[in-house]
């Protein structure tokens, strides 16, 4: 099995990174105080949105990620807030739990981390499997734009931290180079690939926003914001 697209390096700055990154948190937070039962987040990450979901619920969020640096960060931020996080260093596509979940949700983009469809199909039989009847399964992504690609492909931004954007397109891939080393690369999909993924996977769509206002998608949205339930 191919492994993630995940630079260790890059988890040393995700919370710089990450920082004006706030729309999304009220969105699964509502999602997760809807929640009858066990939360899970898949690519925890450091805790920026596993920390606000426990405080909101006042109940403990199950964090899976493939990455040891962020995994301790997590902890640590964790125990700052004094939340209740069970961090588990797993790959999402192994997933497994004890008890199925209510609510199993993966912000920031993170399922474009894994590099082929075989990938994401197997996620998402495994949360499929992994959730309770009626479970929800959440998700985000963007919409891939070549106005967007074609403005930022090869040009260095400042923000917001120093790094570089190359598209593969024959790939479907981004890569975002940080200045001074650290690569993340994302494989984008289109809208009826995930509709696909969920077909195939025996999850029945619920929602799909372009935004996490919940407002419709249009031609002109940058981003799917998916609900689904088993």
């Amino acid at each position: 099995m191919a492994s993630m697209s995940w630079d260790e390096a890059f988890s040393e700055r995700y919370d710089a990174w990450a920082a004006d990154t706030t729309a999304d948190v009220p969105f699964y937070v509502g999602l997760a105080r809807e929640a009858d039962g066990p939360i899970v987040e898949l690519a925890v990450g450091t805790g920026r949105v596993a920390i606000p979901v426990a405080l909101a619920t006042g109940r403990p969020v199950v964090g899976i990620d493939a990455s040891p640096g962020m995994l301790r960060q997590a902890r640590a931020h964790a125990a700052e807030a004094g939340v209740d996080l069970t961090l588990v260093e797993g790959d999402m596509r192994d997933l497994a739990l004890r008890e199925p979940a209510a609510l199993i949700y993966c912000p920031f983009r993170a399922l474009l981390h894994l590099r082929t469809w075989a990938d994401r199909r197997r996620v998402f039989e495994r949360v499929a499997a992994s959730l309770r009847p009626g479970g929800r399964f959440a998700w985000n992504a963007f919409a891939f734009d070549h106005r967007v690609a074609i403005r930022v492909d090869g040009v260095r931004h400042e923000g917001p931290l120093p790094h570089t954007v190359r598209y593969a397109v024959g790939d479907n891939r981004i890569d975002l180079l940080l200045d001074g080393g650290g690569t993340s690369s994302l494989w984008w999909a289109t809208k009826n690939e995930w509709l696909g993924l969920l077909d195939v996977a025996g999850l029945q769509l619920e929602a799909l926003y372009g935004g996490f206002e919940r407002e419709p998608l249009t031609d002109d949205s940058t981003e799917y914001v998916f609900v689904a339930r088993r």
